[in-house]
């Protein structure tokens, strides 16, 4: 549809100059950490503990007690911004004192089951935590209306979606640039217009690279989104050493912050180890598998590896499954167009066009396929 001056929103009553607009201070749920307002990612290997960190970060929130991010002389009880109760049928909100809303949903572990657990083992006040069990998420998603509803209505301080990929709307891809950006505009509409501060969980993928951007799953987009990135890993990646950190990698209202470093006790609970001035690439240098290879290979030449490991396995693919596939594997496709290129020239690649046609239909299409080049053809 072409938008015309009848049917586009008249923006002159927003139009201002720069001087009136009213200067406002970031507003914190974790100072310097987690900013209200905005998205933040917690980004780590599968089996890290994400959930476990997630569930002592609101658990302590919820209670108005300090967490192992917070400084020293930071108090909980007086945080900016103000919960607020709503009463929709009289028309009135009434504010409810220091916002310690919390509000999660999990399609990796149930409520009933473990969460409640883990939440409780870390003094939360189940009084000021929302959500929605596993078994009643189908279909739910960033842009679902009901998601609107319960912001508006409970005013969280926090929102946390535990796994970020799980909640995309239906047939968003991760992989495209474009469809992240509309899955999450969403979130960022709502985190301004209610004051919420949305943490998002994310895996890594498996690419050995010390590019903090490129271990993100999914589109390098994510971490143009987010205004805050957390990584969290182990110190070492051999069982006898068990000490985790907490990277700030990204941060857009504040300094980087200090690594936290804390381990998990006895019972699965954390515990506080003290500060690194190491950061997510320093530790991907201290892993076994870095040491004995040195610094990491970049971006091109990891693609041109699983390149040749596809074609090894399929003799040959066709153009459009094999830029499917790589994007999957969280490459851009700038490395996979310049991978690809650099391929050919050397020889190792060859692009056919090839015509076949329906067996159903008759009709003749065209495509490219990709196969590696023989010693033979050589």
């Amino acid at each position: 549809m072409v938008v015309t001056a009848r049917n586009e929103e008249d923006l002159h009553r927003y139009l201002q100059t720069v001087e009136d607009i009213e200067e406002k201070e970031t507003e914190w749920v974790i100072p310097s950490w987690i900013a209200k307002g905005g998205i933040t990612l917690l980004v780590g290997d599968g089996g890290v503990g994400k959930t476990n960190l997630w569930c002592y970060l609101i658990s302590r929130i919820s209670g108005g007690l300090p967490t192992m991010l917070d400084d020293p002389d930071f108090e909980r009880e007086s945080p900016p911004g103000l919960a607020a109760a709503i009463d929709y049928q009289n028309k009135t909100i009434t504010e409810k004192g220091p916002n310690r809303t919390c509000l999660f949903f999990s399609k990796e572990d149930s409520t009933a089951k473990r969460l409640k657990e883990a939440l409780e083992m870390y003094d939360a006040d189940a009084s000021e935590i929302h959500t929605i069990d596993i078994e009643h998420l189908n279909g739910f998603n960033y842009a679902s209306q009901n998601l609107e509803a319960f912001i508006e209505e409970l005013r969280p301080a926090i929102c946390v979606f535990d796994p970020l990929q799980a909640f995309y709307p239906h047939g968003a891809s991760m992989s495209s640039r474009q469809q992240s950006r509309e899955a999450l505009d969403h979130l960022i509409r709502l985190g301004q217009m209610y004051n919420t501060a949305f943490l998002l969980v994310c895996h890594t993928n498996k690419r050995k690279t010390d590019d903090w951007r490129e271990r993100i799953s999914g589109t390098a987009d994510l971490a143009d989104i987010a205004r805050s990135v957390i990584f969290t890993s182990y110190t070492e990646l051999e069982p006898q050493h068990r000490v985790r950190y907490i990277s700030n990698e990204k941060n857009s209202y504040a300094p980087l912050q200090e690594t936290v470093l804390y381990t998990v006790g006895k019972g699965g609970r954390i515990e506080y180890k003290g500060f690194s001035e190491k950061r997510f690439a320093d530790y991907v240098y201290d892993m076994p598998y870095q040491k004995a290879a040195g610094k990491p290979k970049n971006q091109t030449d990891l693609c041109k590896e699983t390149i040749t490991t596809l074609l090894q396995e399929t003799g040959q693919m066709a153009l459009k499954e094999l830029d499917e596939t790589l994007a999957e594997a969280g490459f851009t496709p700038k490395v996979m167009r310049t991978a690809k290129a650099e391929m050919e020239n050397d020889g190792k690649i060859i692009r056919e066009r090839t015509t076949a046609e329906d067996p159903v239909t008759g009709k003749k299409s065209a495509k490219w396929l990709v196969r590696p080049v023989t010693e033979a053809q050589e």
